[in-house]
């Protein structure tokens, strides 16, 4: 090969690679690091990062998850930081923000949060977090006293009272708010808790279920991937419970209260955005849901013998017959 070709050759083989290189660079890395793989959660941020102009090739999106076990977050976290360039992470769960957290002070966390942002240590203030942190907080201790409340009105005899966690919800929130809530409305209230989700088929057998006259879940990414699973052994258990969002309620579940997570989901991935465009997470305020949904199936509440109180079905957002 002649000298000069040789030289062209190897000019467009660096410049190339020095031109991949820079166009890679200049789109933005987005990792989702959650506890465990939900799909459809992960079609929706892709449908809504695409609905604001992210889609494949503008964004390298990525989705991590800790398989069920947030013992493994931080190592995760850790991973994900040293891996390669990110310019955001979306972490959903308290678990996984503070494992994010722990991992970086620089990259921007957006994350989805069960409980209080300030107290859990990932913000200053909710009006200015000050830090690398900013997202969604649910405070999601005040939502699940009023599904026990709920559980009360439709239930004005039961005694015992079971509430649902995995290692997710129970390690990130306190329930205290909760045992003190069901107890002054007279209720005897154990903690069922799941600590690995191959056993969600045992404990929540309904031989077991079947010590309880209700039972209340509080929001937890383990328990949501495995839904058609939870939703079918408590029916089969025939004891009414609330979950914490309308979707449970969509796959045969008996009633659902809490915020409407498509809103929240909406918002969150807009917060990914103003970042994406220069924001700076500290200067971004944490947001509080303003939109809550009871979600109520008749068909359930008939089969499980319930007359509902007719203020409870008149404040429902939505009543399956």
């Amino acid at each position: 090969m002649r000298r000069r070709a040789f030289i062209g050759l190897m000019t467009g083989a660096i410049g190339g690679s020095l031109i991949a290189r820079a166009q890679q660079s200049s789109t933005p890395r987005i990792v989702h690091l959650g506890p465990v793989k939900i799909p459809a959660q992960m079609a929706a941020t892709k449908r809504l990062l695409a609905e604001l102009g992210y889609v494949e090739g503008r964004i390298r999106l990525e989705f991590r998850d800790a398989a069920g076990d947030p013992d493994a977050l931080p190592a995760l976290a850790q991973e994900i930081v040293r891996d390669d360039r990110v310019d955001v992470i979306i972490a959903i769960s308290t678990p996984a923000a503070l494992a994010a957290y722990k991992a970086t002070r620089t990259i921007p966390i957006v994350t989805l949060a069960a409980v209080d942002p300030v107290a859990s240590g990932l913000a200053d203030s909710l009006a200015r977090p000050g830090g690398n942190v900013t997202g969604i907080a649910i405070f999601s201790e005040e939502t699940t006293v009023k599904r026990v409340e709920l559980l009360r009105e439709i239930l004005p005899q039961a005694v015992r009272l079971g509430t649902v966690t995995t290692k997710v919800s129970r390690g990130a929130q306190s329930l205290t708010p909760v045992l003190e809530a069901g107890r002054k409305l007279g209720f005897e209230v154990e903690a069922i808790n799941i600590d690995d989700p191959a056993s969600i088929g045992t404990i929540l057998s309904p031989d077991n279920l079947a010590r309880f006259d209700g039972l209340v879940f509080v929001p937890d990414v383990v328990l949501s991937a495995h839904l058609a699973e939870v939703v079918k052994l408590v029916n089969l258990s025939m004891r009414p419970a609330i979950f914490a969002s309308p979707d449970w309620v969509a796959n045969g579940a008996f009633m659902s209260f809490g915020p409407d997570f498509a809103d929240a989901g909406r918002r969150l991935i807009a917060q990914v955005d103003r970042i994406l465009r220069g924001a700076k997470p500290g200067d971004l305020p944490f947001e509080r849901p303003t939109k809550f949904d009871l979600r109520i199936n008749l068909r359930i509440a008939k089969a499980l013998g319930l007359d509902l109180p007719a203020t409870v079905v008149a404040r429902a957002d939505e009543v399956i017959e």
